[in-house]
């Protein structure tokens, strides 16, 4: 019956989504709500997502990004990049795209999604350019190769998907490399970066951009030397702690938030000016997305979803067949589940019709890791996808314009390429 219950309240989440008539952040809390009220969860846990270390993360950086905002060192980036956009647009949509490629490989999506927004939010709309398009944009780049390459946390990505299936398939030679992401990703990831440099008209002008926190500083009055030094260096304090993540394990959530206690302790910024910053609507729908995904995986849903793709198949040893459907299975599941739960669950699967048909695992476990973070078609589909939409304030329908021929590409090609390096049969 809860499978039923979850069911129900995600459709009614997505349709409120495109809808558009409530805030996101409501909508995904009276999910919570229903989850509660239905006994699907207990209330606690049923609200558990708004201590969630992603929403905690989050909620810091947006605090962070509200003071670093302020300083003289967003005006003087916003200066250079507007130069930029002047002279060539095109030359400063790929400096945007190739920026955030090498972020993306240094820190989580969250942090990394939450810098440029704060840059991209500060510029001068000119020629088309405007926030809610550059955002996007940004992030259709971002969620395709974000820690593909194999250093810092993106090196430990193969051991990632290498622990969901290990107890299944026992042969090391079977196993994936650090290097075998970045791999595959190289066709994709140049077909998604030259679509979203051309396509970028696609995406719908909203005048419903919530990027207030860093966009009215232009106007705010000069902050004295004594807080513009102790905002830049926790600011950048905590970027540089996103480089060591691993070391730091769960404490690197809670870093943004950290530092934002330094600063009003320090007096750089004012209590009510920090709560403001971290309890806006954005947080709150991030926070919900969070919970009613894992009501998803826990209620039995995704279970059910994964046996019919073992039944679909039926046996085939069609190659680049079996790495389509488990490709668009991985990029559908995680519109609703969590990114990882949806590599959790198709992971086995994958390996287990492998290990029975006697075909190689690697492929199709590189396509379902890789194509469960680039769903964004719907806020559901990550926090951060949740994040980039509550900024934005797009209406899912209206973007599938951009969003519906961004996954035909993307699926079509890393299944090609997979199947080019890492044939199943």
């Amino acid at each position: 019956m809860d499978m039923y219950i979850v069911l129900g309240i995600t459709i009614f989440m997505m349709a409120m989504f495109i809808i558009g008539k409530m805030p996101y952040g409501v909508i995904t809390m009276t999910c919570c709500a229903l989850l509660a009220v239905t006994g699907v969860m207990q209330p606690a846990e049923a609200f558990s997502g708004l201590s969630n270390s992603t929403t905690l993360l989050i909620a810091g950086m947006l605090a962070l990004a509200t003071a670093f905002g302020k300083t003289s060192a967003v005006a003087r980036v916003r200066s250079l990049l507007a130069k930029a956009k002047e002279k060539n647009g095109l030359v400063f949509l790929l400096s945007l795209f190739l920026i955030v490629i090498v972020l993306s490989q240094l820190m989580g999506r969250t942090a990394c999604i939450s810098i440029m927004i704060l840059f991209i939010g500060s510029m001068d709309d000119s020629e088309g350019m405007t926030a809610s398009r550059l955002i996007t944009a940004v992030f259709s780049v971002m969620a395709m190769w974000n820690l593909k390459f194999p250093i810092g946390l993106g090196a430990t990505m193969a051991s990632v998907a290498n622990s969901f299936y290990e107890g299944i398939i026992t042969d090391p030679a079977l196993m994936l490399k650090p290097t075998d992401l970045l791999l595959v990703t190289i066709i994709p990831g140049l077909a998604i970066l030259a679509y979203a440099l051309f396509a970028w008209r696609l995406i719908p002008d909203t005048s419903k951009v919530d990027t207030s926190s860093v966009k009215n500083v232009k106007d705010a009055a000069a902050l004295s030397k004594k807080d513009e030094i102790c905002i830049t260096v926790v600011f950048f304090a905590v970027v540089v702690s996103f480089f060591f993540s691993t070391q730091l394990g769960g404490l690197m959530n809670i870093m943004p938030i950290i530092g934002v206690l330094i600063l009003i302790f320090t007096k750089s910024i004012s209590v009510k000016e920090a709560v403001s910053s971290m309890t806006v609507d954005m947080v709150w729908m991030v926070a919900g997305v969070l919970t009613v995904s894992s009501a998803i995986g826990s209620s039995g849903l995704g279970d059910v979803i994964g046996q019919a793709i073992e039944d679909f198949l039926g046996g085939s040893n069609n190659s680049f067949l079996i790495i389509l459907v488990f490709t668009t299975a991985a990029t559908v599941i995680t519109t609703f589940m969590s990114n990882t739960g949806t590599q959790a669950l198709l992971t086995p699967i994958a390996a287990s019709y492998c290990l029975v048909s006697g075909g190689d695992p690697r492929g199709i476990v590189l396509a379902v890791n890789i194509a469960a973070v680039f769903a964004l078609a719907f806020p559901s589909g990550s926090g951060e996808c949740a994040l980039m939409f509550a900024v934005t304030g797009h209406n899912p329908i209206k973007l599938l314009r951009y969003t519906a021929p961004y996954l035909l590409i993307a699926i079509l090609t890393l299944t090609f390429s997979v199947n080019l390096f890492f044939p199943v049969f």
